[in-house]
């Protein structure tokens, strides 16, 4: 098959082009084709990852795929997260998000951060929401006057 462990690939500005005209709308389904022509849906989370690498290349002309390790810096943990080295560490020091010691060095499992910064953006279009929610009734209010 294409790709191995480590191995770059270019994309010729063809493949980019087409990759733009693609424009995966919301719902969108990846199905595979075998040589017999049979349709292979593949999971959710593939789909997931392929559908974010193809908007990746759209958007930047390119991606980088790999795995996290199960063990993080408070550095990658951090960016992960989208906060600064300090911020993550405070909330390590408050028990907000829980981390471990090796030496000196705080570190963090992966699922830790992952599930973090999960909850963080369920909690963030909660919000988000319920301002919209108010912001509609305000509407409503000033439509009634």
């Amino acid at each position: 098959m294409g790709a191995s462990t480590l191995e770059r690939i270019d994309l010729a500005p063809q493949t980019v082009r087409e990759i733009k005209e693609v424009n995966p709308a919301s719902g969108t389904s990846i199905l595979l084709r075998s040589p017999d022509h049979q349709e292979i849906e593949l999971p959710p989370g593939v789909q997931r990852m392929i559908l974010d690498a193809l908007v990746s290349i759209a958007e930047h002309g390119e991606v980088v795929i790999g795995r996290v390790p199960d063990e993080l810096t408070s550095t990658v943990a951090a960016d992960m997260l989208g906060v600064s080295r300090p911020t993550l560490l405070k909330w390590s020091r408050e028990g907000l998000i829980d981390s471990f010691k090796v030496g000196s060095h705080t570190r963090f499992r992966r699922e830790d951060i992952i599930r973090f910064r999960t909850e963080r953006e369920r909690e963030r279009r909660q919000a988000f929401n319920e301002l919209r929610a108010l912001d509609a009734a305000d509407d409503t209010a000033l439509l009634n006057e």
